[in-house]
């Protein structure tokens, strides 16, 4: 959960400060900012901060402190909605971006992810030396291809969205398809629609479907669907058709199991790729939101379900690796061991992602989809 606010840090603030207002129009790292400066500010007064609680579905709130009042101009013109309107909302285009990336961005990924933690090991060299005889990209690097500013931007100007509070914004769930292999560097284009709405009653959860393109041959290279929560914006009633089914997770023991133990400072590292939200940094802010240490970005221990099932099954082949998604359920600090379990079920393979150290599942509903590999040998 990570660049939108309350995005991967399973973190909602509710309240009102009336003295800071941020329009729609203002960047998350100045929205960040702005909102660190006078927590700190707070902090150092002494005021009181109430502690976490956690949610039913294990999601981070913190009662009473402070929410966001978002500036009454409208930048883009429109007259906002009192509540969602389903057919304003399904294929709205919240934007086009452009993004080149290199060698260097895709080995930085592999580190932030955990790869070669163990210098020597040849199957992680492929993604973070340049010179190696099969040097790829791992698939699930796409995930940080979205520009977080365009759709944030993009919601704010959707006709059939009402005024919301970015504070109140919770990225759930993701999903990455890879239709093609993921270049080691390439300049892509990108293309942000809402997929689908759905009236959860205390909030309306939005999927946003990012298409990129590889600018030198218009090749579809991967899509990444966001399910984001805009909380508050619920009980319209008119709900997308398209029916949200969760995978049954098998009774049985798995066929594949590892574990991964995060280093300490692998947000510090993972953050170079995009994600700069401060709560998984800065130890002030951490603790601000009820944290005693700053937490990892949903979307590293993603990526680390996304390699073990490469380099456990697909033959640590990345091209044999289709799509992956999950649902994130709890936060995990860096330094914790996380224990992934697969289990075949059909024609795909069902995961869910522990974090040992706690105990609680931090990534399930877990589907990985599979392309030339033997079903022999899974």
């Amino acid at each position: 959960m990570a660049r939108m606010f309350s995005l991967f840090s399973h973190l909602s603030l509710h309240s009102i400060v009336s003295n800071i207002h941020i329009s729609s129009s203002t960047s998350f790292s100045r929205t960040f900012g702005l909102l660190r400066e006078h927590f700190l500010t707070l902090h150092r007064q002494r005021l009181p901060f109430p502690t976490c609680s956690l949610s039913k579905r294990g999601v981070y709130q913190i009662p009473t402190i402070y929410r966001v009042k978002m500036a009454e101009e409208n930048i883009s013109g429109i007259d906002k909605p009192k509540k969602v309107i389903v057919s304003l909302c399904e294929g709205f285009v919240l934007g086009k971006s452009r993004k080149s990336y290199t060698q260097r961005d895709a080995i930085l990924y592999a580190i932030g992810i955990g790869a070669s933690q163990d210098p020597l090991d040849p199957l992680d060299l492929q993604y973070t030396y340049e010179n190696s005889e099969n040097f790829a990209t791992v698939p699930s690097f796409a995930s940080v291809f979205p520009s977080m500013d365009l759709m944030f931007e993009g919601l704010q100007r959707c006709p059939g969205l009402p005024e919301f509070n970015p504070m109140l914004l919770l990225h759930g769930e993701h999903k990455l398809t890879l239709h093609n292999p993921i270049p080691s560097e390439a300049t892509v284009n990108q293309l942000a629609t809402i997929k689908n709405v759905f009236d959860k009653t205390s909030g309306a959860l939005v999927i946003v479907k990012i298409d990129s393109f590889d600018e030198s041959s218009d090749a579809l290279l991967c899509s990444n669907e966001a399910s984001l929560f805009l909380r508050g914006i619920g009980g319209f009633g008119g709900t997308s058709m398209v029916a949200l089914k969760s995978p049954v997770m098998p009774n049985r023991a798995p066929e594949y199991t590892f574990l991964k133990k995060t280093s300490a400072n692998q947000a510090i590292i993972y953050r170079l790729s995009g994600d700069y939200n401060p709560l998984h940094i800065d130890p002030e802010v951490a603790s601000l939101g009820g944290f005693s240490f700053p937490i990892l970005h949903g979307l590293c221990f993603f990526g680390i379900a996304a390699h073990g099932a490469v380099r456990e099954v697909c033959g640590n082949d990345p091209k044999n690796l289709y799509s992956i998604e999950g649902r994130f359920t709890s936060p995990v600090v860096p330094g914790n061991t996380l224990l992934v379990e697969m289990w075949q079920e059909d024609e795909k393979l069902l995961f869910k992602v522990t974090n040992v150290d706690t105990k609680k599942a931090c990534i399930s509903n877990g589907i990985i989809h599979l392309r030339n590999v033997n079903r022999s040998k899974l």
